[in-house]
């Protein structure tokens, strides 16, 4: 594609990326590695968040101090709400604290589901007419310079929780299976729905859709979670979430999963899901597992699909890289300085020459 003004070296990353998707490298695999710059504080999004135009140039402030660093982040106006925007979808009410979003527990009664099945998703719901809002302004804003992201829509176990509450749903598995089932059934509608308008109002780039981390994934596509799964055996996964996240992989083009290694003693059960390319595990240490202790659980990802590791730092990803395939294997790591990352890329470029 053309130079973009904040990606002078975008058709290096998309080849790095394409081939990923492909289970095959290029040069290197990619590799993202954040850092802070100017602008980004706990503080500055949430204040930007409610315009359209603050959050413009928030992002726009982000994207032009990033663009001398040569890493694979695909640079781009994020329409990230947070993990609470499907909650406020769902008619929550919403919050930001800590740099991220939070939906109150607004389904008090399963008694109410009648109730939220007739809960609009579709224009004239204040959370998609301000996607599809900002989905414009920012299209408009990012011709020549950088992609747009789209906004997180968790997935059908995280957008019930958002309702319901942890605790709460950990219990009607056991006392209100039915009543679940139906929420899962009005949480995946609610999902299709909200992605096919996004889709369909966020401009494409290179073919394919860029997202909140700012990973680019072929088609019509973007990931879908599962935080909740941390709680769950796999035999109440398989039963109450696992049918509506295979329908979940099904809105996307090149669907891939995002995992806490809190959760990752589930990935056998993800990995049934058909059509799933990758599976992104984060680093939750040291309340999870060790680097070395999920070495297994990352081999058997590699054996059919791509393999996403987020937040382990370098000396972890030194320690399991000999026993990784690197064809199938993409990277999000952080830096605690400017000049800390563009090291990190210097080792991670003479690693792979």
């Amino acid at each position: 594609m053309e130079r973009l003004e904040y990606k002078p070296s975008i058709n290096a990353t998309l080849q790095r990326l394409a081939a990923f998707w492909s289970k095959d490298m290029v040069d290197r695999p990619p590799i993202r590695i954040r850092y802070p710059a100017p602008g980004m504080t706990d503080e500055q999004w949430p204040k930007a968040s409610d315009d359209p135009i603050a959050l413009y140039d928030y992002w726009n402030a982000l994207c032009r101090a990033r663009a001398p660093f040569v890493d694979d982040e695909i640079p781009a106006l994020h329409l990230d709400m947070g993990p609470g925007f499907m909650g406020g979808v769902m008619g929550s009410s919403v919050w930001y604290d800590h740099g991220t979003t939070w939906s109150e527990y607004s389904l008090t009664d399963l008694s109410l589901l009648d109730e939220l099945e007739e809960h609009h998703v579709g224009p004239g719901n204040v959370w998609i007419d301000r996607l599809v809002t900002a989905a414009r302004f920012f299209g408009e804003k990012s011709v020549g310079k950088c992609g747009v992201g789209v906004a997180m829509l968790t997935g059908v176990g995280d957008v019930m929780t958002a309702l319901r509450g942890p605790e709460q749903l950990c219990i009607d598995l056991f006392e209100r299976p039915k009543e679940v089932h139906r929420l899962a059934e009005i949480c995946t509608a609610a999902l299709e729905n909200t992605a096919r308008i996004q889709f369909d109002s966020v401009p494409s780039f290179a073919g394919g859709y860029v997202d909140n981390y700012g990973i680019w994934t072929p088609g019509r596509s973007a990931y879908f979670a599962n935080d909740f799964s941390n709680l769950l055996s796999s035999e109440q996964y398989n039963e109450f979430f696992g049918p509506y996240d295979c329908r979940t992989a099904e809105i996307f083009d090149t669907p891939w999963m995002h995992v806490h290694s809190g959760g990752a003693r589930l990935v056998p059960e993800f990995l049934r899901i058909p059509g799933l390319q990758g599976i992104q595990i984060v680093n939750d240490r040291p309340a999870g597992p060790t680097v070395r202790e999920l070495l297994p659980i990352f081999q058997l990802i590699q054996k059919q699909h791509c393999l996403l590791l987020r937040k382990y730092s370098r000396d972890e990803l030194e320690e399991v890289l000999p026993e990784l395939l690197p064809a199938r294997l993409y990277v999000d790591t952080q830096a605690d300085s400017e000049e800390e990352a563009w090291q990190i890329l210097d080792w991670w470029n003479r690693r792979w020459s």
